[in-house]
Parts: structure tokens; C-alpha cells; sequence
């Protein structure tokens, strides 16, 4: 980090009244609540990467008026490969394979080619039926406009900014400047993800921010509105104090997330330490349910070192505990849900688009 001390000069342009200091402080602080989970729970990183991902693509589904049943999603684990998928589980796998890019090194800069490929792979279009790729980027092979705000973001930093202000500014120079495109809007919500991961933000209170802006801007007369001024006049306050409220409103119902999801696996170990007999095994596959809701047999042997038929008989001892429940009805190919997580994540039965 540097120690030269920011110029006054330089930030007089980002002096913030009162209630916006306010906002930012509690977002900082929602944050600083979901960060010390993080560092208290052992399993949280692998709820970011299964339960929380699927749960932020869900809910901007949601918010684009698709509906998809949380256990295709989680069926497929963090690094989703599935057959021919329709629309509205390309769009939650190119969201979820977005996070895994962001995440594969977040040291790395957030490049315009980076946010470029991302705004045209977002809904994982190379899964369609047909899909064609020779199709070129609407602004040729220039970089996609707006996109060098998100690599710039850092210099913010540099200059004396609070991250988080410089995170919800780089968004909005993004939402003011980016392609007229489709997916302008909810690749904004990706990035923010993608950029708290490079400055040290607790980035799994930004999982899932789309549906917490929308709300947190229907007080200022909607997000139409803010954008028009944005690009009109180049004002941010406005937007900013939208954001910070919805930082803090999404990294809330992050951490209530997680802390049911811990509740519900020690109340169930509970369970199994009392009625289970030899509970060593049980009580690793409910760890790895914990993680990963959505298991089949071979996933399940392979995690836990195991053969198919220990595994089927671990799962019908947590099944006879009505811990978890198999969803495909099958005699074959059986699938488990561990469903007190999946309710965690969405809607159950949500109908299905696939």
C-alpha cells in the first residue's frame, strides 16, 4: 500500500455530506459483520462457491422475470457443465461460470477484454442450440466503452478513496458509460463482485446485489430515473446513496443466510449424534451437503473417498432422519437434496424453465 498522503486538492471533488457518509459507513459495517463470519466459520468459502453463487444467479433470474428450481442449479456445483440447457439455466450458469472467472485470480486487473468477454458470455450463449461463434462484438475490436473504469478503479484507491466508495463510483461510471446492451446492467452487479474481491472487500455481500439496488432506488423514483441523470449531468450522489443502501441491505441478507445455514447443520448434527449410530461418516456427508445441497452418488464417492453403495447407505441414513430428501423418483441415477439449504437459496419448486 502506499504511503504517499492523498493530495486534498485531488479528493475536494468526492466530499460527501453527512447522510451519504452515513450510508457508506453502514454498508462498511454490514460488511464488517459478513467478514467476521467469514474468519469464525470454517465452511464459509465453500458456501460462497455453491449455496451463495446459486443464490445471487437465482435471484437476478428472478429479477429478469426467469424462473428456474433451485435444485437444477445446485445440482450442477460451482463449475456448471450442463446438456443443452434452456434459457433461464444458461443465464444462471453464465452467471455462476462469471464469479468463477472473477475468482480464478483476484489479483489480477479487471481488463476491458476481461468485462468485454464477460457482457457477451453472460448467458452462456455457446450452450445454445445453434449457437454461432463467429459473432462479432458490437463495438468491433475496440474495447467495450465504459469498460476501463473497472481496471482504473484502484487508482481511486491510490488517491486517498475508501474502497468502498470507489467501488460504488467505478459502478456508476460503468452504468453511465458502458454499451447499450442487455447485459450492461446486470454484468454491473457481477463486477462489483469481481472488483471487491481485487480491494479487499468482503465480495460475498455483493452476491445478488441487482434485486437490493432496484429496491433500494425505488425511494429516489427508480433506478430509470438515476440513470437518466447520471448520463445527463454526470451526477453520482444520488446513485451513490442508492448503492450504499443496498451494499448494506444485500450483505444483511448474506449474513442472515449463512447463519441459518450454520444453525441448520449443527442442529442436524445434533441429530445425528444422538440417533445415528457410527456418526463419523453421516456427519461428513452432512458437512459436504452443507456446501454442495445437490448431490449424486458418484459425487458423493468421490468427495467422501468412498464406494456408491457406502454412499447410498450413508444417504439413507440421513434420508430415514428426514435430513435430506431424492428428487429425481428414480431408481437410477439418484439425486439428493439437502433441502433445509435449498430453501435457503430460492424458492422450492420454483417451475421450472429447463
Amino acid at each position: 500500500m502506499s504511503s504517499i498522503a492523498p493530495d486534498p486538492a485531488k479528493l475536494e471533488p468526492y466530499r460527501l455530506e453527512p447522510g451519504l457518509c452515513a450510508a457508506l459507513g453502514r454498508a462498511q459495517a454490514g460488511l464488517a459483520r459478513l467478514d467476521l463470519l467469514a474468519r469464525l466459520w470454517p465452511p464459509f468459502s465453500k458456501f460462497v462457491l455453491g449455496p451463495l453463487t446459486a443464490r445471487a444467479a437465482l435471484a437476478q433470474c428472478g429479477l429478469e422475470g426467469h424462473r428456474l428450481d433451485p435444485v437444477v442449479l445446485l445440482a450442477l456445483g460451482p463449475q456448471p457443465e450442463p446438456n443443452r440447457p434452456a434459457k433461464a439455466l444458461r443465464r444462471a450458469v453464465g452467471l455462476t461460470r462469471a464469479c468463477r472467472r472473477l475468482e480464478s485470480d483476484p489479483t489480477a486487473p479487471l481488463t476491458p477484454s476481461l468485462v468485454g468477454d464477460l457482457l457477451l458470455s453472460l448467458d452462456a450463449p455457446e450452450l445454445a442450440r445453434g449457437h454461432s461463434s463467429s459473432n462479432a462484438a458490437p463495438w468491433g475490436n475496440h474495447p467495450a466503452p465504459g469498460s476501463a473504469a473497472w481496471s482504473l478503479a484502484p487508482r481511486l484507491v491510490t488517491a486517498g478513496l475508501p474502497p468502498l466508495m470507489a467501488l460504488g463510483l467505478t459502478c456508476a461510471a460503468w452504468l453511465r458509460d458502458g454499451p447499450d446492451h442487455p447485459h450492461r446492467e446486470p454484468l454491473a452487479w457481477v463486477l462489483n463482485y469481481g472488483l471487491a474481491l481485487r480491494l479487499g472487500l468482503p465480495a460475498a455481500g455483493f452476491l445478488g446485489l441487482g434485486p437490493a439496488v432496484g429496491e433500494a432506488a425505488e425511494a429516489e423514483g427508480g433506478l430509470k430515473r438515476i440513470y437518466k441523470e447520471m448520463r445527463a449531468s454526470g451526477s453520482w450522489r444520488a446513485w451513490l446513496g442508492v448503492w450504499a443502501r443496498a451494499v448494506e441491505a444485500n450483505a444483511g441478507q448474506v449474513l442472515e443466510t449463512c447463519l441459518a445455514a450454520r444453525r441448520v447443520a449443527e442442529d442436524h448434527a445434533e441429530v445425528i449424534n444422538t440417533w445415528v449410530r457410527a456418526p463419523r461418516l453421516p456427519l461428513r456427508l452432512l458437512e459436504l451437503f452443507l456446501v454442495r445441497p445437490v448431490l449424486d452418488l458418484p459425487g458423493i464417492a468421490a468427495d467422501l473417498e468412498i464406494t456408491q453403495r457406502s454412499a447410498g447407505l450413508l444417504c439413507a441414513k440421513l434420508k430415514e432422519q428426514g435430513l435430506i430428501n431424492e428428487v429425481t423418483g428414480q431408481r437410477r441415477g439418484k439425486r439428493y437434496a439437502y433441502q433445509a439449504v435449498v430453501e435457503l437459496v430460492g424458492p422450492s419448486g420454483a417451475d421450472q424453465s429447463n
